[in-house]
């Protein structure tokens, strides 16, 4: 089915509302210059100086001042002195009606009668709404030598058959066509909306937005639609295949890490054996916070419903008992918090919170508790903490507090990136601060179950 494309919808709103614009420029002209003045009875000086001039006049001058004064709204004709001209079928008398009580003072015996011409002989009118009489307005006036002058005047030609200014059917009809067109062109911009707001909510790493349900009808915005549902496409393709390459790297990497791991033990040197042992560790992880950074970019993180206050203390215990100097802090009330998140995840994220703690403070403190319908995991130091400016900059890939990279002086700077990662596409977040008594501070929030929220 034929369609007309955006550009043209709006070109007929443009056509219309110039139209409409021209309509009612023309009606104001007609109004402001006495169309209804004009298109009502004639002013009461006008018939008495047309009867005066008339009745000053000779029988043959008469003739030529009919004619002279005669226009398209006023018709003057003169029946000489004993000759009375018969009168219409229909004829509605109304010289007693109080609207005339102008012309019976003016013109006084001399007015013989006031009547409309064209009445059915019941007396019904036809409608008018704005201006004057539709049928011709006929005055008798007697002039001083017995002779009838009769002056009908009839509406000018800007008014209508129903009394309307001449433009106005087509200034209406032209109103209509606007509003109609209005409101065309408004169902055509708000699915524009709803496209935004969908084009907002796209994230590779949840199910696609379905844009095909946005009601679109003009060719251009359906292939609008189509185009972007084709980037939402190969953008999701594109981020699939690198999360199944990073997979297939670190499979391959961890396998030749340990058979390296494996000749290590045939070195000598116990400080050249640890060095090196710790540099295949570190590369592990390394690959590990990319793998998990993958999977949470796609949405393939599993999560499931967990008991935070287990998960923690269970990893403290077992980075205590790895000998790392870390301690738990959690409030005996806080018997069960439960959360929907990412076992590994939340793993590896206390993992990198501890792992920087220690190499900037040496002491990793870790606090659990509720606030606000969240689940807390405060982890504080006692280093030197962190610079105002580089708070926000902390969160970036390959970025350290610690600005010589040195390994021996802490990691790739990949730590608090992951973690954002983990904890965002967790539905979480994650705030960078100061201790008031020195120390940096870092808290990651996740939402609690529904169960448990107040």
């Amino acid at each position: 089915m034929f369609r007309l494309g955006l550009s043209a919808r709006i070109l007929g709103v443009g056509v219309t509302f110039l139209l409409t614009a021209w309509i009612a420029l023309v009606a104001f002209y007609y109004w402001s210059n006495g169309l209804s003045r004009i298109s009502t009875y004639p002013p009461t000086t006008q018939i008495l100086m047309v009867a005066d001039v008339l009745s000053e006049a000779g029988p043959q001058a008469r003739r030529k001042l009919a004619a002279a004064i005669g226009s398209s709204v006023l018709t003057v004709e003169i029946d000489p002195p004993g000759v009375t001209a018969p009168e219409p079928v229909t004829r509605e008398h109304m010289e007693d009606l109080p609207e005339f009580a102008g012309y019976r003072d003016a013109l006084g015996e001399r007015l013989v009668s006031i009547s409309r011409l064209g009445a059915a002989e019941s007396g019904a009118r036809r409608p008018r709404l704005l201006a004057g009489a539709i049928d011709p307005i006929e005055f008798r006036v007697r002039l001083n030598d017995g002779a009838i002058a009769r002056l009908q005047t009839k509406t000018p030609f800007i008014v209508t058959l129903f009394g309307l200014p001449a433009g106005m059917g087509a200034g209406l009809v032209g109103t209509l066509f606007a509003l109609a067109a209005f409101i065309l062109l408004h169902r055509e911009i708000r699915p524009l909306t709803q496209l935004a707001a969908a084009v907002d909510r796209m994230d590779p790493s949840v199910e696609p937005v379905q844009l095909s349900k946005i009601p679109f009808r003009t060719p251009e915005t359906v292939a609008l639609v189509k185009a972007f549902e084709r980037l939402q496409n190969r953008l999701q393709s594109i981020i699939s295949s690198r999360f199944a390459l990073i997979s297939g790297v670190q499979h391959d990497v961890r396998s030749f890490a340990t058979r390296l791991r494996l000749k290590i033990d045939h070195i000598c040197d116990p400080t050249e054996r640890e060095k090196a042992i710790r540099d295949i560790a570190d590369m592990v992880d390394l690959l590990d916070n990319a793998l998990l950074t993958a999977r949470a970019g796609v949405g393939a993180l599993d999560e499931e419903l967990l008991d935070l206050v287990a998960l923690v203390e269970q990893e403290t215990a077992d980075l205590k008992a790895s000998g790392w100097n870390v301690a738990l802090k959690s409030p005996p009330q806080y018997r069960e918090i439960l959360v929907i998140v990412d076992r590994l995840a939340v793993r590896r994220i206390l993992a990198n919170l501890v792992d920087n703690a220690m190499k900037y403070g040496q002491i990793a403190n870790v606090t659990l508790k509720e606030r606000d319908n969240t689940a807390v995991i405060l982890v504080e130091d006692n280093g030197p903490g962190i610079a105002e400016g580089e708070i926000d900059l902390l969160l970036e890939p390959f970025v350290r507090a610690e600005p010589s990279r040195a390994r021996k002086t802490g990691g790739a700077g990949l730590g608090l990136a992951v973690v954002r990662n983990l904890v965002e596409a967790q539905g979480g977040t994650i705030v960078l601060g100061n201790r008031p008594e020195g120390g940096a501070r870092v808290e990651i929030r996740f939402p609690l179950f529904e169960s448990q929220k107040a």
